[in-house]
């Protein structure tokens, strides 16, 4: 009977340090939106534009905002993301 339930004791121990490794949760994915600069350029910002004093506007390939796991660079759309022409621009 000792030798049944020191067996199911590591039985639960053994499957209980498996699961808590099994799954690692997805870190969050952050929101960032596209800001037109000076010229021809945008940088991404993870502040939401207010609507009273900027709208997302058509500006030949950018996109408004995207969702990533990853800081993207300014001037570049990230792999993964499609230019929809439209870029937050000051009113």
């Amino acid at each position: 009977m000792k030798k049944i339930r020191m067996g199911l004791m590591a039985i639960a121990a053994l499957s209980g340090v498996g699961s808590a490794f099994a799954f690692s949760p997805k870190p969050q994915a952050t929101t960032y939106y596209a800001r037109q600069t000076a010229g021809n350029g945008f940088h991404w910002t993870k502040t939401v534009p207010n609507p009273n004093t900027a709208q997302c506007l058509t500006v030949t390939s950018r996109i408004c905002q995207i969702s990533t796991n990853t800081a993207p660079s300014d001037n570049q759309i990230p792999a993964g993301h499609t230019a929809t022409d439209r870029v937050f621009v000051t009113l």
